[in-house]
């Protein structure tokens, strides 16, 4: 009898040991896994909005310093953003800002034509807290333009796309989308904020899209969006060319 209640506790033991070490395990894998995502994100905000402009040599050792981090999640951070396509990696030079080119953008470009539509073409329509949200949004981007916060405008001008997009119900697609628009992302850092009076703040004036999405009017959702998009990129191809890129 003893025995059997002796296994029994050594059983429970052994038991809260093994809790213990997996729980531990995990955490040392959620850590490895975090660092270099949260760095790669960071990487990616200051690429998108000209922070760290395109043909710059990314030094692991002066990011490990800068982010206080050691050089293995930077290497791992920098290895995720080169399969994105935002960084060139040269084995025998290292790690750099992708350059710009037309031939891209307009690839590029094109995609999200295709994406887009796709997506715009089976959202389901938004109800009223939901287009509240995206009023606020839209409200918050045209504060921010006229406080010249390109840094703010930036993550709320993404914030207000996606939150369109997971209105539909093809999550995949959603993802896609949003991995293009990532790319396209660092083409907007050659722009100029747009001014208080011009034709491109038209262009990022999202109170017609949002409209068009109360009126559940799917036509004119697509014929916004396309014109805005279509206007945006005109802009960035004119730029590239102008620099000759």
């Amino acid at each position: 009898m003893r025995e059997s209640v002796q296994f029994s506790n050594n059983s429970v033991i052994r038991s809260d040991i093994q809790i213990s070490i997996e729980g531990h395990l995990q955490e040392m894998e959620e850590l490895t896994v975090a660092v270099p995502v949260k760095i790669a994100d960071r990487l990616r905000g200051m690429i998108a909005r000209g922070a760290l402009p395109a043909g710059l040599r990314l030094g692991q050792k002066e990011l490990a310093e800068q982010f206080n981090a050691s050089r293995v999640p930077v290497r791992e951070a920098l290895k995720l953003l080169s399969s994105e396509g935002i960084v060139d990696h040269d084995p025998n030079r290292g790690f750099f800002v992708a350059r710009l080119s037309s031939d891209e953008a307009r690839q590029l470009f094109r995609m999200r034509d295709l994406i887009e539509d796709e997506l715009l073409t089976t959202i389901e329509w938004p109800t009223k807290a939901q287009l509240n949200v995206l009023r606020a949004h839209a409200a918050r981007l045209e504060k921010l333009l006229d406080e010249g916060d390109r840094l703010s405008w930036w993550d709320e001008h993404r914030r207000i796309h996606e939150e369109i997009f997971n209105l539909s119900p093809n999550k995949i697609i959603v993802n896609e989308a949003m991995r293009l628009w990532t790319l396209t992302d660092r083409f907007r850092a050659i722009l100029p904020m747009p001014r208080r009076e011009s034709a491109e703040r038209n262009i990022v004036n999202k109170h017609n899209l949002v409209e068009a999405l109360a009126q559940k009017d799917r036509e004119k959702l697509l014929a916004v969006r396309r014109e805005r998009r279509h206007a945006f990129q005109e802009l960035v191809l004119e730029t590239l060319e102008y620099r000759s890129l």
